[in-house]
């Protein structure tokens, strides 16, 4: 089937990322976690020292303690720590809703549980040092800590490096760099929590081992510092529970009176209250609604094309104004973070949704605004079928042409697979919409066995009035696409028209035609194979040259499938 027959389809849309970094509370909020993982990471790096010794430990310290216990250190400090800690529960207090994507629940949920533990461990380390010139140096906190609070500090350590992790992680992920550098930032998250607990267990080991340390904090101090942190913790977890009551007060609030009608795309319509932003309106009504950067105006991934009622929605403010102009769209459309409606609107969600956040049950037909997954796109294609019918009847022609489609589409059903269409003698499937790459890739693998067997049958039965052999070839490749009705099936609303969008589609079709070249029966790209852990030893490698990409892909071409071992999903 020649390429020029597959209609080209659309690239697969990239989400625009803008390093404005939100507004001056947001920015405040970043640069004061900023400078509490930098605490962290030199405190935990010291913790490691604890390997090589407990005096490694404490020469180690003089360093952190340099920069930490000076005068501005000790300010600088103590700032980021009210300033992330307030505006934390600022931003809590204003939610809508809890209806929040994982990663953001996560970390809300261990932000809340740090001043926990993390309050009489303070008192011990500065409130003792300041009230009563206790030295709190490690042969002094390993001897307190070890063994009977050793469980709770390692359980400190962890939620607070998880805790930055994911911050660190969802802010980064905002910069092309990010996207080469994300193993190694992911070896070093692993790795420094395990080092800071290994050299703090052996450190603490070693040192009731080695040494009697005789504690230098009086029973008195002891009360003292015990009645400090009820007193902190009991301001603090007040301030939490002040936050989540805002919330469920405002929830109540909005159950009483809904008078917003917003509208998406699908004819689907929710009811909400004036003040909540589209994306918290969005995520109540369990309506999917892309948002990288968790709602705080540093991505673009959120943004929305207001369709009608865009007139009475609040001028932009200046975080969002800077991503809309560095993006530089129209001013109809808004992101959805940050736009709080007063009146009815009607909008259009601008960036697919990942494939699992479409799952709501309130959504009618997610498809219809485009949904991002990776899956594995197959063209096969019936090689030759103008000699093989040229001076044949009309009927065997039709008669050949249909029993290769509806064999050919029922082996890739009993896969998995999903016919996305017929392009005159091929046919275009997609495997892994329901279900993960790997398994779609190993559907994948498994259909193109299932296709071959039918090749054997349709050239044993095709009857001595065809003289050429039938031969298929099968192009298979895996990668992120967008699958979305399309034209009139999907302004219908209908269960057809379902189809694959974006370079996968492409790619596939370009491995498809490249059977020619390797007179083979299938050409898949190694990526396939590796995904499916799937193993083919006596394939014929190549590398060809997409048209628009630098990197050659690497191919495997096959004759037969005899050797090819896909494991059980």
């Amino acid at each position: 089937m020649p390429l020029q027959t597959v209609r080209p389809a659309a690239p697969v849309n990239k989400a625009k990322f803008t390093s404005a970094g939100g507004n001056w509370r947001q920015r405040a909020r970043l640069w004061s976690g900023l400078v509490l993982f930098a605490f962290c990471l030199s405190h935990f790096t010291n913790h490691a020292m604890g390997i090589v010794s407990v005096g490694a430990m404490e020469k180690a310290s003089h360093w952190h303690y340099m920069i930490w216990r000076s005068a501005a250190g000790e300010i600088l400090l103590l700032v980021a720590i009210v300033t992330h800690i307030v505006l934390a529960l600022w931003r809590t207090s204003r939610r809508r809703t809890l209806k929040i994507p994982p990663w953001e629940f996560t970390q809300l949920v261990l932000g809340l549980y740090i001043p926990w533990t993390l309050i009489p461990h303070a008192g011990a380390a500065i409130g003792l040092a300041k009230e009563f010139g206790f030295s709190p140096t490690y042969h002094q906190m390993l001897t307190i800590l070890w063994p009977s609070g050793a469980l709770m500090q390692s359980i400190l350590l962890i939620v607070v490096w998880v805790h930055a992790m994911i911050g660190l992680h969802f802010w980064l992920r905002l910069y092309p760099v990010y996207a080469r550098l994300k193993y190694v930032g992911l070896v070093f998250a692993v790795t420094l929590p395990v080092l800071a607990l290994w050299g703090f267990i052996e450190g603490a080991r070693r040192l009731e081992i080695t040494e009697d340390v005789r504690v230098t904090v009086t029973r008195d101090q002891w009360d003292w510092l015990y009645a400090l942190s009820e007193q902190v913790r009991a301001m603090v977890f007040g301030l939490i529970a002040a936050c989540l009551l805002a919330i469920l007060i405002r929830y109540l609030s909005s159950l009483r009176s809904r008078r917003l009608t917003i509208t998406y795309p699908g004819g689907l319509t929710v009811k909400a209250q004036p003040g909540a932003t589209l994306l918290e309106i969005s995520r109540m009504n369990d309506v999917p609604v892309a948002s990288v950067c968790g709602g705080r105006a540093r991505c673009s991934t959120c943004r929305v094309k207001v369709l009608q009622g865009g007139d009475d929605l609040p001028a932009p403010g200046n975080a969002e104004k800077a991503v809309l102009s560095r993006i530089g769209v129209g001013s109809d459309v808004r992101l959805a973070c940050q736009a709080r409606p007063q009146s009815d609107v009607q909008i259009q969600p601008l960036v697919p949704v990942k494939a699992s956040a479409a799952a709501g049950e309130h959504l009618q037909d997610a498809y219809y605004w485009g949904v991002e997954q990776e899956v594995a796109v197959m063209f096969v294609d019936l090689r030759n079928f103008t000699s093989i019918t040229e001076s044949q009847l009309a009927y065997d022609v039709v008669y050949l042409l249909n029993n290769y489609l509806e064999r050919t589409s029922a082996a890739i059903r009993a896969e998995g697979g999903y016919v996305d269409k017929f392009i005159g003698d091929g046919i275009m499937a997609i495997f892994g919409m329901q279900t993960d790459a790997r398994t779609g890739a190993r559907q994948a693998l498994r259909a193109a066995r299932r296709i071959e067997q039918v090749m054997l049958n349709l050239d044993a039965e095709k009857g001595p009035q065809f003289r050429d052999p039938i031969r298929l070839g099968i192009g298979l490749h895996l990668g992120p696409a967008i699958l979305g009705r399309i034209g009139s099936a999907g302004a219908a609303g209908t269960e057809g028209g379902l189809t694959a969008l974006g370079d996968v589609v492409n790619t596939a079709s370009r491995l498809e035609t490249a059977n020619k070249d390797h007179n083979s029966f299938l050409v898949v790209s190694k990526n396939v194979i590796d995904v499916a852990e799937a193993e083919i030893p006596d394939a014929e490698t190549d590398e060809i040259r997409i048209r628009g990409k630098e990197i050659p892909l690497q191919i495997l071409a096959l004759k037969r499938l005899d050797t090819l071992v896909v494991p059980e999903t």
